[in-house]
């Protein structure tokens, strides 16, 4: 029994230490989505004006599901495209916009938030698929599904 949880031991952390060595574990790149590199207060400026929603994402650079993320859902052509036309997007990364984070009430990362002016539209915690993801952005802004 104790020879078995050794060698699972062993396998666990050998792949582990070959998915950080292929990269899994790095940061991801800042979506395009994001290319405007708004800040909040510019962001909240340019949503009044066109009256787009803000769409607002907070991340850290520790965390694995953020990374799955801007690698999966906000590289989607479909769900890039929908945010560019839709919305004023923000990146809010953990360390440099710390306070405005917790200014916003993000209790966990990542954390989507849609907003109109100062009121909180819808919240999504954790990642998802890009149909999944598009699906609750959409229902958080009041379309049909």
């Amino acid at each position: 029994m104790k020879k078995d949880t050794v060698v699972l031991f062993v396998i666990v952390a050998a792949l582990s230490a070959l998915l950080m060595a292929r990269g899994l574990g790095r940061k991801a790149q800042t979506p395009e989505v994001f290319a405007d590199g708004y800040t909040l207060e510019a962001a909240r400026s340019v949503s009044a004006e066109t009256g787009k929603p803000l769409f607002i994402l907070a991340t850290a650079d520790w965390c694995g599901p953020c990374q799955a993320l801007k690698r999966g859902a906000l590289t989607d052509a479909e769900v890039v495209a929908y945010l560019r036309d839709r919305t004023v997007s923000v990146y809010l990364e953990e360390g440099p916009n710390l306070a405005e984070i917790r200014s916003l009430g993000v209790r966990a990362y990542p954390t989507t938030l849609l907003m109109r002016g100062d009121e909180t539209i819808g919240v999504i915690e954790g990642g998802a698929g890009p149909a999944e993801y598009l699906r609750m952005i959409r229902k958080s802004l009041g379309e049909p599904e």
